[in-house]
């Protein structure tokens, strides 16, 4: 009996989701409210500003016939994905995309940008937690005496520091003290998580982490063991090096993973290449996919019921095959589809909401955790100055920095070669810059770039201009500037508190025994492309036949990777997400 199966919600959880049931011969209807799938996973175009320098670039444009700046497509969310498990590749290699695969540009570094200057990102860490403490990138940053203080992590016995609902900071504060939290995870955490790390729990961001402790015996040897690439395995699964050997493409991309940059990949021309990919297969498999429309409210039908216009054959759905009561979902447009399966692919808020009439148990077990917005800016410089990277792939910023209000900068046309290449059709010396700006608490910056249409000028273009020659340690003026473009993600990134995994595994207990309702998403599955990815290969093994071969897949760890997000964690190993790991 061919099963009805309705997703809420087109993201990459979404997406992945309606493949797996797609692929298992289920009806599938995805709906999505944006117009487009794909969620942070998305690009955009350059607005052309007006001013001396959008001007004259134009006119210089049409002059020798470069390309328009106003089609130049750019990620407008997530940059780039960790190759930690090995899964995106993997599942791009399902796609056919494995020839768009790119690797950042080799031999540059990123910074660390604070009142104290523009210092080099040190190498091998995860979640800025150093794993060679006494190296000489980190004295730099954190002075002899801070890192004697770090060095003494392996001194102390493993157990020192973990207790429940620890967050991050205070567990690294205690073991490699108070100037590695400030001035290395802060400006991680807080520029690729838009979180801080003094509420941010640390078994939710990092669950591998605690064992991996346990096992190596000091903070710093753990992080060693679960950078990308390491070569030896934790107890429970965790090596990533390991993990990343699922294909040959996961295992060389690996190599030399201690190199700034080499944790991450892209897909040419831009990261939305993947839900494109994932539309097409659904396509391909007869699934539907409706944009444009919202859900308003979800209810059970008894067996029978229900004469929507949702599935093939959806007027008057049976019973699920466990004898529960199908789903009913009523849509913004006065319409309503039912199905077997309901699979929200939604924020936990909005699925709690959902929930909260027909499955109150399952809604009051759904952990909050709230969301920081962030907005990127994203700029087009006609800077001959920017040619040698200044900075490298970019910055990022620690917190209370008082020259720069941003929190992190990519400068994408130095990191990505196929950027660069593309930036110069529309210019020799182009360059494409991406900011960063909201930190938990903090209020973003108003978007008024919408005065540039017209005339006006812009306080948000000027405040980033400011901002990038701080941070590049180069003057850049509305002479400079050919196109901007502001972009606001109010609910993509997500916080996970103290209590999140508990809580996490109190709603799997849940969940465990139902086959009619699945919840997917960051918040469940861990931030980032590669958490997120992983965790579907995992359910998609689960799902398999009893006697079909299950593909081969690296061992799962023993707690799922909650957070493992931006998977992983230093600058060079988390560029998944709408903000910016400058540094990856």
């Amino acid at each position: 009996m061919t099963r009805s199966v309705l997703v809420v919600g087109g993201g990459i959880s979404g997406l992945l989701a309606a493949r797996r049931h797609a692929l298992a011969g289920d009806a599938v209807t995805l709906v999505e409210p944006e117009p487009v799938v794909g969620g942070a996973v998305a690009a955009t175009t350059f607005m052309a500003t007006h001013g001396a320098g959008g001007d004259r670039a134009a006119a210089e444009a049409e002059a020798d016939g470069s390309a328009a700046l106003t089609d130049l497509e750019i990620n407008a969310g997530a940059e780039a994905f960790s190759v930690t498990s090995g899964a995106v590749e993997e599942l791009l290699d399902q796609l056919g995309l494995a020839d768009a695969v790119v690797s950042p540009a080799a031999g540059r570094g990123s910074r660390l940008v604070s009142d104290a200057g523009s210092l080099p990102s040190p190498r091998g860490g995860l979640l800025g937690i150093p794993g060679r403490t006494l190296s000489r990138e980190v004295r730099t940053v954190l002075g002899p005496v801070g890192a004697l203080r770090a060095a003494a992590d392996r001194l102390l016995p493993a157990s020192i520091g973990l207790r429940p609902g620890v967050t991050i900071g205070q567990y690294v504060r205690t073991r490699m003290g108070r100037r590695v939290v400030e001035r290395l995870v802060a400006p991680v955490v807080g520029g690729v998580h838009s979180a801080d790390p003094e509420t941010l729990e640390l078994t939710a961001i990092q669950p591998r982490l605690p064992a991996a402790v346990r096992e190596h015996g000091s903070l710093a040897a753990a992080v060693r063991a679960l950078r990308p690439g390491a070569g030896s395995a934790t107890g429970n699964g965790a090596a990533t090096g390991r993990a990343a050997t699922t294909t040959g493409r996961g295992a060389s991309a690996t190599s030399g993973a201690m190199t700034p940059g080499t944790a991450v990949r892209s897909i040419r021309p831009t990261m939305a290449e993947l839900p494109r990919a994932l539309e097409r297969t659904l396509g391909e498999h007869g699934a539907r996919i409706r944009t444009g429309v919202g859900v308003v409210s979800v209810t059970r039908t008894a067996p029978g019921g229900g004469d929507g216009d949702g599935f093939p054959g959806a007027a008057g759905i049976p019973a699920a095959a466990d004898g529960r009561a199908a789903w009913s979902v009523r849509l913004d447009d006065d319409s309503s589809l039912h199905a077997d399966v309901l699979v929200l692919a939604c924020p936990p808020d909005v699925s709690a909401h959902l929930l909260r009439e027909p499955e109150p148990e399952l809604a009051a077990a759904i952990p909050e955790a709230p969301s920081s917005p962030v907005r990127l800016v994203a700029l087009a410089l006609d800077a001959p100055a920017l040619d040698d990277a200044p900075s490298g792939t970019g910055a990022l910023v620690a917190p209370g920095t008082e020259a720069v209000r941003a929190k992190a900068l990519t400068h994408a046309s130095a990191k990505w070669d196929h950027v660069r290449e593309a930036a110069r059709g529309c210019g020799e010396h182009l360059h494409v810059v991406r900011l960063s700006y909201g930190r938990p608490g903090e209020e973003l910056p108003a978007d008024d770039t919408a005065r540039e249409q017209t005339g006006g000028r812009s306080a948000l273009m000027d405040r980033a201009l400011a901002d990038a020659s701080f941070i590049l340690s180069t003057p850049l003026t509305r002479e400079h500037l050919r196109g901007a473009r502001a972009i606001t993600w109010d609910r993509a990134m997500r916080q996970a508190k103290p209590g999140h995994r508990e809580a996490l595994d109190r709603l799997s207990a849940l969940l465990k025994p139902r086959m009619d309702l699945e919840l997917v998403g960051s918040w469940r599955d861990g931030t980032g492309l590669d958490a997120i990815a992983a965790a579907e290969r995992r359910r998609l093994a689960s799902d398999l036949p009893s006697d079909t071969a299950a593909p081969e897949l690296p061992s799962p760890p023993s707690t799922p990777p909650q957070s493992a997000p931006p998977q992983s964690a230093s600058p060079e190993t988390s560029q998944s997400t709408p903000t910016e790991g400058s540094a990856a």
